[in-house]
């Protein structure tokens, strides 16, 4: 267990208004679970909170999952692979942000919905899980458990290097950026509101300035 933090992880929430209106979400206003524990749980019991930083490493599979369901946002955070060698580190690094998942959705690994791959070398691919369709460049991706739709270019920093992922859905049309270089979209998909969650896949990695607002286009 980790000694709980006292920070907050602060989401801006812009209305398509001219008035601007922020609200700050303290980590009770997101939950944990694990592969063998899929119970919702406090996340300062599973992950580590310092600097506000969230730090996720350990044995077992895991998401930190938002209450909240959102619908047309622009999600902007930063992630790095935590390279300390306490935590040896070994075989492929693998992560991922997953969005639009279903209030319905069962909390389990992973769940229904989009994920932007965090992975070597695949960093960008979108994953549309648990029957999840979009179309990218006007053509349908198929149906089916886990289905990778590949990035468009290769933009991620050098290993231990933040970076930061800007993701935009509006209304089915997708857009997923990588350090300021768009790197994958979609249109119709056709789940187009939901949680977000940050996935933990065995690879120590580091979150950071999570951020979310609402978009009008």
């Amino acid at each position: 267990m980790f000694q709980k933090s006292t920070f907050a992880i602060v989401l801006l929430f812009i209305l398509s208004s001219c008035s601007v209106q922020q609200k700050s979400l303290e980590i009770n206003d997101w939950y944990a679970f694990t592969k063998t524990n899929t119970a919702q749980q406090e996340p300062s019991k599973v992950y580590e909170f310092k600097d506000e930083i969230i730090s996720m490493h350990g044995e077992d599979p895991s998401c930190l999952m938002t209450k909240k369901s959102y619908k047309n946002f622009e999600l902007t955070l930063e992630y790095r692979w935590n390279l300390d060698e306490k935590y040896n580190l070994k075989g492929t690094k693998n992560s991922g942000v997953m969005y639009n998942i279903p209030l319905d959705a069962s909390d389990r690994i992973w769940p229904k919905g989009i994920q932007f791959q965090i992975k070597e070398k695949t960093t960008g691919d979108f994953i549309f899980l648990d029957n999840i369709t979009a179309k990218v460049n006007g053509k349908l991706v198929e149906a089916g458990t886990s289905v990778v739709s590949p990035k468009f270019l290769e933009n991620e920093n050098t290993y231990g290097e933040w970076n930061l992922v800007v993701i935009k859905s509006f209304n089915g049309k997708i857009t997923q950026y990588l350090n300021g270089k768009l790197v994958n979209e979609c249109t119709e998909a056709s789940s187009t509101e939901g949680k977000i969650s940050l996935n933990y896949e065995r690879s120590p990695i580091d979150f950071k300035n999570i951020r979310i607002k609402n978009i009008s286009k």
